[in-house]
């Protein structure tokens, strides 16, 4: 249980506007106590804030450690490997194909995941063109997702696509830029189907 200062003058919390304190004043034979400030509190309100991190550099030095600690763990395996038996050696390649496919497939999942969503971003309607599509393209042997690849593959499909209908420029036809089946040619048409 933390302590809170019945001093007159302690601060006891913060709102945005600053601290808040007690007012001097209340009870007559209140106990004398140190001040200490409660939990969560900064100690100095005029104290510059900490500095803050910079997550990207964090993540690049964590990438590094990673890439450092995989380097690491392959000359193991290969360690491993030299005092493998034939039977523990078979074993392990069998368990290491395992994973590579289980990776490759949901590499795949997470490409057409992503492929998706950068057509969506961009306002592109492929329909069952999207089918059509190599999605295992974007992704590597390790079922690593190829995003660059995949935002140059939407570029290029966005200077070729149609839009979605409604964006092609206002026309009647919802974009197709064709009479639409029983949709009136002008105003003046739907006016008059509209009187009758």
């Amino acid at each position: 249980m933390q302590h809170l200062s019945t001093t007159p003058g302690a601060i006891i919390g913060w709102t945005r506007r600053g601290p808040i304190r007690i007012q001097a004043g209340g009870s007559e034979n209140a106990p004398e106590a140190e001040t200490k400030p409660a939990e969560g509190v900064p100690a100095d309100p005029t104290a510059p804030p900490a500095q803050e991190t910079d997550w990207k550099a964090e993540a690049r030095k964590w990438e590094q450690r990673a890439k450092a600690n995989s380097a690491a763990v392959e000359e193991l395996d290969k360690v491993k490997n030299a005092s493998m038996s034939e039977a523990e050696k078979a074993i392990a390649k069998a368990k290491a194909e395992g994973l590579a496919e289980a990776a490759v497939t949901y590499g795949k999942r997470l490409a057409a995941a992503e492929f998706k969503a950068a057509i969506a971003a961009k306002g592109l309607d492929l329909g069952e063109v999207l089918d059509l599509i190599d999605i295992a393209k974007f992704v590597n042997d390790k079922g690593d997702v190829d995003e660059d690849a995949i935002k140059k593959a939407v570029t290029r499909l966005a200077k070729i696509a149609s839009k979605p209908p409604g964006q092609s420029g206002g026309d009647f036809a919802g974009g197709t830029g064709r009479n639409g089946a029983g949709r009136p040619t002008s105003i003046r048409e739907a006016y008059a189907r509209k009187q009758t």
